[in-house]
């Protein structure tokens, strides 16, 4: 089974300035996010960052209120020649290979992974880093200070006021695949409830029990509580192991069965596993988890709009 995950010492070996690194380009793509008042642009424009460094920002490289997303939800997958055109921009082929990575703390990077495989780049060539920003620093590997400007969709678009017709060398750009909308969810709580025969799923959210339960508020202000009908609750920190009080990397394989047998998930099971969480971020850890355990990813799905969607409608 292969990873989806590199220690940082591999990482660093394979960063353009050790003496140890391949020819093969690798592009080193800071993905962070925080739903607090960190900015995490602000933060890899000022340095510190992985020297050679590209930013990806889910809420900006995403599927906006006036593009097929008329519940204005947040992050969601982007359009295919949107994330073609970043793509571009970075310098990324379908056969770059490339490296994920965040800042202490961060959250974000399972969902970047997860979209840009998701996107149609080939699984094979993204991986992400088992450990954050400061982990690489601490371990010795290259960083550079100092402004540096990152890439604004909105830039793009202004640059090209025919954005559809322009002209896309990263041409393995597909719609979102491995993703659902509510109607599945819906399909699958129906099923659950009433017996009726389909295709059947198992829903898995992935934020804290007391938001499960509807005993801790929603981070995001006039959501309600609680969970879908019949999902399972594996929070995404408890995959996580801890190291001087911070919740750092993924835990080992045998642990993370451990975790989703105790929570009542059957890794193998034959069933469509659907990954949900508030707004579809940390439910790409529960994904990664899966798939480390060594469970098939084409039968593992992440609902798109999570519990957003769901409590609002």
């Amino acid at each position: 089974m292969t990873s989806n995950l590199l220690s940082v010492s591999e990482c660093i070996q394979r960063h353009p300035s050790s003496s140890s690194s391949s020819s093969q380009p690798v592009v080193y793509i800071d993905g962070s996010w925080h739903l607090s008042s960190r900015n995490a642009r602000q933060e890899y424009e000022s340095g510190p960052r992985i020297q050679g460094a590209q930013f990806f920002d889910i809420d900006n490289v995403a599927t906006k209120q006036d593009h097929q997303n008329n519940k204005n939800l947040p992050h969601m997958m982007p359009p295919p020649k949107l994330f073609a055109r970043v793509m571009d921009e970075f310098g990324i082929t379908f056969d770059t290979d490339i490296i994920l990575y965040g800042t202490e703390d961060c959250f974000s990077i399972p969902r970047v992974l997860y979209t840009f495989k998701a996107m149609g780049h080939p699984a094979d060539r993204v991986k992400m880093m088992n450990g954050s920003l400061k982990d690489w620093m601490d371990a010795g590997g290259p960083v550079e200070w100092g402004t540096k400007e990152t890439i604004r969709v909105e830039d793009l678009l202004e640059q090209e006021k025919d954005f559809e017709k322009s002209l896309i060398k990263y041409d393995v750009a597909v719609d979102a695949k491995n993703v659902v909308g509510m109607d599945r969810i819906t399909e699958i709580v129906v099923q659950n409830a009433t017996a009726q025969g389909g295709e059947r799923g198992i829903i898995v959210d992935a934020r804290s029990a007391g938001r499960f339960v509807g005993k801790e508020p929603e981070p995001r202000k006039g959501l309600r509580g609680g969970h879908m009908p019949g999902a399972f609750n594996v929070p995404f920190d408890t995959l996580l192991d801890t190291e001087n009080g911070k919740k750092k990397t993924l835990r080992s394989r045998e642990e993370l069965i451990s975790i989703f047998q105790d929570a009542g998930v059957n890794v193998y099971t034959v069933e469509d596993i659907i990954c949900s969480c508030g707004s579809g971020v940390t439910a790409c850890w529960v994904a990664l988890a899966l798939e480390e355990c060594g469970r098939d990813p084409m039968k593992t799905f992440v609902y798109d709009g999570s519990w957003i969607e769901w409590a609002s409608d």
